[in-house]
């Protein structure tokens, strides 16, 4: 059995390594020290140490994730629900999420890719417009930006 430094500093070495590969929550990186079979006081250890020296911060992880989602055109609800799978707890998911709005010209870029001018057939808005919440923007962004889709077609009525 290992000594109980050795577990420490076993704990230690493999979280550096975790994190050197991506990012990763507090709760993330405890779940891989424990399933790879650290205890919870060197698996508590290793996030001390690291937290302590600003090599693991939830705050700029979480931050991270509501950028690279934003950027990826995601919505609000979607970049949420991201955040507590990745283990980020409510209320640093909420500071993180300060920074977020929806990008509408993304959302209108989405709305063209599936429309392609015709706001004619309502099948086919109503599928742009469940395509938009799965992507998690909610209906208020939704409906916002198909009036603005709506707006900027040249009127074909003569």
């Amino acid at each position: 059995m290992k000594d109980l430094e050795q577990q420490y500093r076993d704990a230690l070495d493999f979280a550096a390594k975790q994190l050197s590969y991506r990012a990763l929550s507090t709760e993330g990186l405890r779940k891989k020290l424990l399933e790879k079979g650290c205890t919870e006081d060197a698996a508590d250890y290793a996030i001390a140490w690291l937290t302590e020296r600003a090599l693991l911060s939830d705050t700029a992880y979480a931050e991270s994730v509501v950028r690279s989602y934003a950027r990826k055109g995601y919505g609000e609800m979607r970049i949420r629900q991201e955040l507590t799978r990745r283990g980020v707890d409510r209320e640093t998911a909420d500071a993180a999420m300060q920074a977020f709005s929806p990008d509408r010209a993304q959302l209108l870029a989405l709305l063209e890719k599936r429309l392609r001018g015709d706001v004619s057939d309502r099948k086919e808005i109503d599928k742009a417009v469940a395509a938009l919440q799965r992507r998690g923007f909610s209906w208020q962004d939704i409906r916002d930006a198909l009036a603005e889709y709506g707006e900027s077609l040249p009127d074909v009525c003569d």
